[in-house]
């Protein structure tokens, strides 16, 4: 899956959109990856270490909007 996230995020970067992208993979797969270490999940798909702020966002949010009812599906 990480290597899924890690292309998914290199190809949007040539559209100018990592960080859509970034937050997209991470709420998309929360229940996965809510267990992660953020700086070392931010290594492993090869995003700065700042975005880990960003991955810890995504996680809440996608907690939040399980908790309210909301579904993310494919």
């Amino acid at each position: 899956m990480i290597d899924q996230i890690k292309s998914a995020i290199d190809r949007a970067a040539v559209k100018n959109q990592k960080l859509s992208m970034f937050h997209f993979q991470v709420l998309k797969n929360a229940d996965v990856l809510s267990g992660m270490d953020p700086k070392g999940f931010c290594k492993e798909v090869g995003v700065p270490e700042s975005f880990a702020t960003e991955f810890r966002q995504m996680i809440a949010l996608a907690r939040l909007m399980k908790e309210q009812g909301c579904k993310i599906s494919n």
